[in-house]
């Protein structure tokens, strides 16, 4: 379990806030410009601080704990939830979604 100190418990309390537990548990994938998905563990490829992550949260949480800037925009569709993570240090831009959302996408 990760630890929360001061602002960074807030801000994780803020994005949890809302959300359904789904989302919480749900398997999320990287989408593309195109409309594809890819796993969330194909961000490892950019270091080791992006691996073993299954949750966009978690990436923000990570980003965050480093010292860097990030900014979230949380999008919701009829199939589930969605979020755009953005770490300009990084040159980092992902939305990351749920498998549902992958799913409508492939049809």
């Amino acid at each position: 379990m990760p630890k929360f100190h001061g602002s960074n418990l807030l801000v994780a309390a803020f994005l949890l806030v809302g959300l359904p537990s789904s989302a919480l548990s749900a398997e999320w994938f990287l989408m593309s410009r195109h409309g594809e998905c890819a796993p969330l563990s194909s961000l490892a490829r950019k270091g080791p601080e992006f691996r073993d992550l299954q949750t966009p949260y978690q990436l923000i949480d990570r980003m965050r704990a480093a010292g860097h800037h990030v900014d979230v925009k949380e999008h919701s569709s009829p199939n589930g939830p969605m979020v755009e993570v953005r770490v300009p240090a990084k040159e980092i831009g992902v939305m990351v979604v749920t498998a549902e959302v992958c799913k409508a996408l492939s049809r």
